[in-house]
């Protein structure tokens, strides 16, 4: 069977096929251009300096609001209340009366305690003269030493007498003193749970009303263990302030600052923090006892570290790292490691000196080697924080 020929190309692909064999190598070409041109575009960053300083750790956390004295008040005798003077809810100021329970009990057993005194102080008298006199006999042998030995017992069965007597008057006075309370502490009085009319009993199981003290008042919260090496020491030099905010009437916030005065002797090993205290002032009654507040605590650190803006970290396969731009603007890949965090800043170490420039903005853009430009002078932006002016890259 013959062999069937191919026809011929026509001459229109024949005309496009050497179109493209033309324009294919100028693609090429074009593209190998492109990627080379690419690093010699700048791209715009901002950059703040690398600063050396103290950056006091700041721990952010949840405290309860304690009274620093809270007063339980009970009677110390039985009776009848006959008078409540104090107002629930009331500010009340030392030694101000609170109950008064009805005195004539009292004074009833006052008198019978003051008759027996007076009675025994005369048989003292009695007795004491009759030893007396005893001397004398007993010296001229008028009578035997039994019975100078029976006055002298007697004597001294007087005076024991009559010291019990008046132990038994001061009791009786303490007990008449007992019907009225008194406030032992000045603060604010919770709710009355007996009023007049109502009879009490002598350090009965439920108090007659609670006193707390709430000017000056403890906030109590916890902070992680690894703060203690340098809590400790502040503490005692007096260097660490607490700040509470809570949101007060209307939503307003209510701020406070003071020291910190207790630092626990012990970690609470379930949780790892250690329980702290701090003494605040409450003049205008703005935060309350059992409330939970913010707490803000700065805590000294040892002495001055490197620290940048926290915006200028990055992070990649090998750990944190930052983009150094020295003075040929080209953007240097650094690995450093992140001590800590505090707010907007980051405190870190490795090959890294203070004065050198970070980027701090325009990251996701930066390639390790290109070149960048300065978005604005970054003398500006080391006045108002180490940052400077530009748009935001990231």
């Amino acid at each position: 069977m013959p062999r069937r020929r191919r026809p011929p190309p026509s001459p229109r692909f024949e005309g496009v096929f050497a179109r493209l064999v033309v324009a294919l190598p100028l693609l090429v070409l074009g593209a190998c251009h492109g990627r080379g041109a690419a690093p010699d575009i700048a791209t715009p960053v901002r950059l703040a300096s690398v600063e050396n300083g103290t950056v006091p750790a700041e721990i952010n956390g949840i405290g309860n609001v304690t009274p620093i004295t809270s007063v339980a008040v009970k009677s110390r005798v039985d009776g009848q209340i006959v008078l409540v003077p104090v107002r629930e809810g009331s500010d009340v100021k030392r030694g101000e009366l609170l109950f008064r329970i009805d005195p004539r009990p009292f004074s009833v057993q006052l008198d019978i305690a003051s008759a027996n005194l007076a009675r025994d102080q005369a048989l003292l008298e009695k007795a004491q003269d009759l030893l007396k006199r005893s001397d004398d006999l007993i010296a001229k042998g008028y009578i035997s030493a039994n019975q100078y030995s029976d006055a002298q017992g007697d004597a001294r069965a007087a005076a024991a007498g009559v010291a019990a007597d008046r132990a038994a008057v001061a009791n009786a006075r303490l007990n008449l003193e007992f019907t009225e309370l008194r406030s032992p502490i000045d603060g604010r009085v919770g709710r009355v749970t007996l009023q007049q009319g109502n009879l009490v009993k002598a350090n009965d199981t439920a108090a007659l009303l609670t006193v707390n003290q709430l000017d000056p008042i403890y906030v109590d919260f916890s902070v992680p263990e690894r703060y203690l090496n340098d809590l400790r020491p502040a503490a005692q030099s007096g260097n660490v302030r607490v700040a509470l905010s809570v949101d007060g009437v209307g939503g307003a916030p209510v701020e406070r600052t003071g020291p910190l005065t207790f630092v626990d002797n012990q970690v609470d090993q379930p949780t790892g923090t250690i329980r702290l205290r701090a003494t605040l002032g409450n003049a205008d009654r703005a935060v309350w006892p059992g409330q939970f507040v913010r707490v803000r605590i700065s805590v000294p650190t040892a002495g001055p570290a490197l620290w940048v803006p926290a915006s200028a970290i990055g992070q990649s396969s090998e750990g944190p790292y930052v983009f150094v731009v020295g003075s040929t603007l080209k953007a240097e890949q650094r690995q450093i490691t992140v001590e800590r965090t505090e707010g907007d800043r980051a405190v870190l170490s490795g090959h890294i000196a203070a004065g050198e420039r970070v980027v701090v903005d325009g990251q996701s853009r930066v390639i390790p080697g290109s070149a960048v430009t300065l978005a604005a002078d970054p003398a500006d932006g080391a006045r108002g924080g180490g940052v400077a002016a530009g748009p935001s890259g990231r």
